[in-house]
């Protein structure tokens, strides 16, 4: 009885560090390099829900198991684990930081993310104003497309090869050379309720969380892959205002 009360006490204590490093992980990841919708929308739910299976579950149920207080060696396997599972959690980090979103491109009429590990070698280095990745959350910018032919061929090329415009930061310019091309391509919100009939509180929350009157605001599709998303703007500046998870595609 005793050596279970032990047991269940230390897998508990285990279990309370592991939670603790992990939320204070994930919570920096998420308003560092996530914010907002994009954690969800980037699939990164899939990755936490491994890691902390086996980080928050499957440690303390091994601590569980090997756990004796006075067991020879028990030191060095409980080390064992706790770099085991350090290298585990080191790896899902590694892996949303190289995915991160690093720019928010806004192309033609829609808004494009630029992950960070998504672009070409090379292509950083010729644009030296965006050569360094942001490491604090993705910058909004504009893309303004080629116009010599051979430059548009070797573009059209590259993205049928899914490589897109925004993954070549010498097309980039500040998002404020594009924010008459952003006011243009503004979409009423009503036609986003009805792509999104079953959303409609949850559209309405967003307008109001603007403070501006429906009128004065529009949105632009933004495609970030596993989900896309809908950026709300300013209809007189070009402002984002917030970015929703509703869906920005669909039929009327």
């Amino acid at each position: 009885m005793k050596l279970a009360s032990a047991r269940i006490r230390a897998a508990l204590v285990y279990l309370g560090v592991t939670a603790l490093v992990t939320a204070v992980v994930f919570v920096s990841v998420f308003f560092l390099w996530y914010p907002g919708p994009f954690f969800a929308a980037a699939g990164g739910f899939d990755l936490l829900k491994i890691i902390v299976t086996v980080d928050v579950t499957l440690g303390p149920i091994v601590v569980l198991v090997i756990y004796k207080p006075g067991k020879w060696g028990l030191r060095f396997d409980l080390v064992t684990l706790a770099v085991l599972q350090t290298c585990a959690l080191l790896y899902g980090v590694h892996v949303l930081f190289e995915a991160r979103p690093a720019y928010i491109a806004f192309v033609k009429d829609r808004f494009e993310i630029a992950r960070a590990n998504g672009f070409p070698a090379g292509e950083l280095d010729k644009a030296r104003d965006y050569a360094s990745l942001p490491i604090t959350g993705p910058k909004w910018v504009g893309v303004r497309l080629p116009t010599r032919p051979d430059e548009s061929f070797k573009l059209l090329v590259s993205g049928l090869n899914g490589v897109d415009a925004q993954y070549y930061p010498v097309y980039y310019v500040p998002y404020d050379a594009v924010r008459g091309e952003v006011r243009a391509k503004a979409q009423a919100i009503e036609l986003l309720r009805k792509r999104n009939p079953t959303r409609v509180a949850e559209i309405d929350k967003a307008v109001a969380a603007t403070g501006k009157p429906e009128a004065a605001i529009g949105f632009i599709p933004l495609r970030s892959g596993k989900t896309d998303l809908s950026v709300i703007v300013d209809r007189a500046s070009g402002d984002v205002l917030q970015v929703s998870p509703v869906k920005p595609w669909g039929p009327v």
